[in-house]
């Protein structure tokens, strides 16, 4: 991928996403998650659970709200996550849908608050 067109895709989200949380949560709106980061041994755990030709990740969108911010296993910093937006990997074949919890990842490093 062209990095301006990353840039750009990036620019578009950030301006779109600023807007919609001060349109629906007005002075309560919150600095909204911009990446995040998963290690090299979560996603070569999931991959390693699939078919070699036919495996990948899936890659779902989730918010966190007050009963699953502390599913991060950080509960000091858990209401920090509320409203935040997450990726929850999924191990797949053929792009089919797991029902195995093993399968299954969520807990990337959130950016904000943990940016590099």
């Amino acid at each position: 991928m062209d990095l301006r067109v990353f840039k750009q895709l990036r620019e578009n989200y950030e301006r779109f996403i600023a807007n919609a949380e001060k349109a629906v949560n007005e002075d309560k709106a919150i600095d909204q998650t911009r990446s995040i980061f998963f290690d090299r041994k979560t996603i070569e755990e999931l991959l390693a659970k699939t078919d070699e030709k036919e495996g990948g990740l899936k890659i779902y969108l989730g918010m966190y709200d007050k009963e699953t911010a502390n599913v991060r296993g950080e509960k000091e910093e858990s209401e920090d996550y509320i409203g935040k937006l997450t990726l929850i990997l999924a191990a797949s074949n053929s792009n089919s849908s797991t029902t195995d919890d093993s399968w299954i990842r969520n807990g990337g490093k959130i950016c904000p608050p943990d940016c590099k």
